[in-house]
């Protein structure tokens, strides 16, 4: 049996193309912090946005990134193999991940359906609302990590 290193570095890992997306960079993208995601709901709400967590295959969601880090993303593929899914997906009416583009990577590059909470409005209203939250922020494509495996 392989090991799990050999494996990856064999494994072809499916990123969409820039034309895929939205096309927004890694830095303009609102990341929120699995501590956060219960105020994040709550603000939503308080601006009239239903959200509900359901499971869906991870196939079926559609980015608005445009960057991945292969590295982010072969590392999310490790600790979903290992740990079973982190905190659930931000995602839209028409099916557009807010927060979360790596950990979706992982999970539809190894078959899985995937937590979301899911938004009754479409990309750009949730994006506006997500930006206002005040606990929302942004970093680069090559920043670190928070450790998003803690289950929520």
């Amino acid at each position: 049996m392989k090991k799990f290193k050999t494996f990856v570095a064999e494994f072809k890992v499916y990123e969409p193309k820039s034309v895929d997306t939205l096309g927004f960079t890694r830095d303009k993208m609102p990341q929120v912090r699995s501590q956060d995601y219960d105020g994040l709901i709550k603000h939503l709400k308080k601006n009239n946005i239903a959200v509900r967590k359901i499971k869906v295959p991870a196939k079926s969601l559609k980015p608005i990134q445009k960057e991945f880090n292969k590295d982010k993303i072969v590392g999310a593929i490790s600790k979903i193999k290992t740990l079973g899914q982190a905190k659930p997906l931000i995602v839209s009416k028409d099916n557009y991940i807010i927060d979360g583009h790596h950990r979706w990577l992982a999970a539809r590059n190894v078959g899985l359906d995937i937590d979301i909470m899911k938004a009754d409005v479409k990309v750009r209203e949730l994006l506006k609302h997500v930006y206002t939250y005040p606990k929302t922020f942004t970093k680069k494509i090559h920043e670190g990590n928070e450790n998003v495996w803690e289950k929520k």
